[in-house]
């Protein structure tokens, strides 16, 4: 029998599919549904910063318990998950047949529960389940024609809600409550429209496209906007395309909200409508209208001046001329030629050296930094190179409408150094795994760099140096005979070097009694880029590096060039001296603040 764990504190969602049972559902349609939910769940809580697959959930028939992983910030499930189920919900019932279609109770609460070995018990959870089943709020939202009903708890009210202006206090209702044993009041909030499903025709052409368009619209910001307006700038975006569509759509969410997946949107309508279900950021713009002046600003003369028309009316109406203006000169134009980053973060766990800690930082707007945390997981070190491939292949699934390149980091302590990222792999459950040099710049980055801000001045300045100067000559060959007469402290202290080429890997522990060895001399004194390779000979390293550094920009192309060496193509020395280099390329402009603990799910 397993052992109860311990008490924690947790927020709790339970999700309930109204009518589950109906007699004119049979039992594919049920199926239908409660994959439906879960396909919902996922999206909403992924879109609101949430891993879905990191909380704990039992599984109930017609419906579903959740506990966010301890640590969470409550508010989430009452800030951005409101919105994003709606809009999950919503697309969802778009495409499906009405016995498949569903509408969604949900109720929030938070407080300690225990997993006693057979499931998730505890008073705060009791609670939850009850004012699931008020009967005021199910007549309420039976009369209501709404898709969601939201009940928390009144502890979850006052505790997270009530507090906070922008988690709108004022649309829940105060319920009575009185199920089985427990009475007392809960709080209810009505979102959303049910989706009438679209008239089945002969000819799909003839149902008009106006009126579906109208009878789509649903969000505060919408709201704000005459529909006449909404239907001429409808009928100008659909089918605009936009160029950098996924970059364009997080510069409009701005840094702390994740990217949504884009699937499905085409156009610059799809873009527009989707982004109008975010509400307005510091500035009082809602990103809708970020968008559209992102748009104005990078298509062709006919339709930018259409969109910026249409902006300057809207923003004398809503007064946020100001607002835009500002926007519009503070924001960085999208790149020539954009890339990506994708920074894992690899840290053993405390007293257990079977396992470690994952975490991952997606950037999806080439210019801008530093991205938002995108998960945090407990893993076990022999499952390392799986669990990077679930990240990769989740980010895959976000950056599918970009059209750029990108690089895969790792961002690793001294202990975990000498990680064989360069040989890893993705997609391995397709039997025919990928390497990830093919296909991205992979490099990994100094974990105590990044924590030792006092090293931190030195970095900037030889970062700097070398982009002003990236001279191939600037790379200092180690052979280990610095030790004897000069130290590796005082050769690297010269300005003129900002590479180093160790002249063996690095050891997990340093040198013995915390003597200063090649890798802290090169960090500590600022050297962005440190080269290593596992068993290559100097001479051959040397060539191999002398064709890396060859091209004319020197250090500036490095990671292309060593990206290049991977394809064998052209390339004077054998595969296996270039698979196995391992590049430190260390941008100090690319900096994670990590001075939070970070709260790992357990796997």
């Amino acid at each position: 029998m397993a052992r109860p764990t311990r008490a924690l504190d947790r927020t709790i969602v339970v999700v309930d599919v109204v009518g589950f049972t109906a007699p004119d559902r049979n039992p594919l349609d049920r199926l239908a549904v409660h994959q439906g939910m879960y396909e919902v769940l996922k999206t909403a809580f992924a879109e609101s910063g949430i891993d879905f697959d990191s909380c704990a959930h039992e599984d109930r028939g017609d419906g579903v318990l959740v506990l966010l992983p301890p640590g969470t910030t409550k508010s989430l499930v009452a800030d951005l998950f409101p919105d994003r189920i709606a809009v999950a919900l919503r697309r969802y019932n778009h495409t499906r047949t009405p016995q498949a279609q569903m509408r969604l109770r949900v109720s929030l609460n938070s407080g300690e529960v225990i997993d006693d070995g057979n499931g998730w018990v505890g008073e705060a959870v009791d609670i939850a389940f009850r004012i699931l089943d008020a009967q005021h709020a199910k007549d309420a939202f039976a009369e209501s024609g709404r898709m969601i009903a939201f009940i928390c708890s009144q502890r979850f009210f006052a505790d997270v809600i009530e507090r906070d202006p922008g988690l709108l206090p004022e649309s829940y209702s105060p319920i009575p409550v009185s199920v089985k044993t427990f009475t007392g009041t809960a709080y209810l909030r009505l979102h959303g429209e049910v989706t009438a499903p679209v008239a089945k025709s002969a000819d799909p052409a003839s149902v008009a496209a106006e009126d579906l368009f109208l009878a789509e619209l649903n969000s505060a910001v919408l709201d704000l906007i005459p529909r006449k307006d909404l239907a001429g700038l409808h009928r100008r975006l659909t089918r605009l395309k936009v160029p950098q569509l996924a970059v364009m759509v997080s510069r409009a969410l701005g840094p702390a909200v994740p990217l949504p997946r884009l699937d499905g949107i085409t156009d610059a309508w799809g873009a527009f409508h989707l982004l109008a279900d975010f509400n307005a950021g510091p500035d009082g713009v809602p990103p809708a209208l970020t968008f559209l002046g992102l748009l104005a600003e990078n298509v062709a003369d006919e339709p930018a001046a259409m969109i910026t028309n249409w902006i300057g009316d809207q923003a004398r109406s809503l007064r946020l001329g100001p607002a835009l203006g500002h926007q519009r000169q503070s924001r960085p134009p999208i790149p020539d030629r954009p890339h990506l980053h994708l920074l894992i973060m690899l840290e053993p766990v405390s007293g257990d050296p079977t396992r470690c800690t994952l975490a991952f930082w997606r950037q999806d707007d080439p210019e801008v930094w530093p991205p938002s945390l995108g998960g945090v997981r407990e893993i076990g070190i022999d499952e390392v190179e799986f669990r990077v491939d679930d990240v990769i292949l989740e980010t895959e699934g976000v950056w599918s409408g970009q059209s750029m390149s990108a690089s895969v980091e790792f961002l690793l302590p001294r202990t975990l150094i000498n990680l064989p990222v360069q040989r890893w792999a993705k997609e391995h459950e397709t039997g025919h795994p990928q390497p990830l040099r093919y296909g991205y710049r992979l490099g990994i980055r100094s974990l105590e760099r990044m924590r030792a801000r006092h090293w931190h001045r030195a970095w900037h300045v030889r970062w700097d140096s070398m982009v002003k100067d990236p001279a191939a000559d600037r790379l200092h060959y180690s052979s280990g005979a610095e030790f004897e007469d000069h130290p590796i402290d005082a050769i690297l202290s010269d300005d003129r070097w900002v590479g180093l080429v160790l002249a063996k890997p690095p050891s997990p522990q340093g040198e013995p009694g915390g003597l200063p060895d090649e890798l802290t001399s090169a960090l500590r004194s600022g050297l962005p880029v440190v080269l290593w390779h596992p068993d290559a000979e100097p001479e051959n390293l040397r060539e191999l590096l002398d064709w890396v550094l060859a091209a004319d920009s020197g250090f500036i192309e490095l990671p292309d060039r060593r990206k290049l060496a991977n394809s064998g193509a052209a390339v004077p020395f054998k595969n296996s001296l270039a698979h196995d280099l391992v590049v430190m390329w260390d941008d100090p402009k690319r900096v994670i603040v990590l001075d939070q603990p970070l709260i790992p799910t357990r796997l």
